[in-house]
């Protein structure tokens, strides 16, 4: 067995690289979701608001959508994306929690209406 030994600051260039590419993967996994399709009272019942509000913010050109229809669509990048515009102060355990929370939440919602 032979032993390498290294120099602490190349030690340490090579643990932040090693982190960025942790990190890089493991968004890459989070957007997976971000071009699912939501309607109405899925968004709503997701962000905790009334369908009055999500008209609102909508109108407002503060969520992007997609009308078919007489039908509106929403991604969830889109919401993200307003919900990080919007951000106040966040920590990133508070977002990858609300991720995993979404996430569940889909995932029981698709497996519920293709089980019928």
């Amino acid at each position: 067995m032979n032993i390498i030994t290294i120099e602490e600051e190349v030690w340490k260039q090579l643990n932040d690289r090693i982190k960025f590419i942790s990190e890089y993967i493991l968004k890459l996994e989070d957007s997976s979701y971000d071009d699912l399709w939501l309607n109405n009272h899925e968004v709503c019942q997701y962000l905790h608001i009334s369908e009055k509000t999500l008209w609102r913010m909508r109108t407002n050109g503060e969520l992007a959508y997609s009308k078919i229809y007489g039908q509106y669509f929403y991604t969830i990048g889109a919401i993200k994306n307003m919900l990080n515009a919007n951000a106040v102060q966040t920590s990133d355990e508070y977002v990858v929690e609300l991720m995993a929370k979404g996430k569940s939440y889909i995932e029981k919602g698709r497996k519920l209406k293709s089980s019928k």
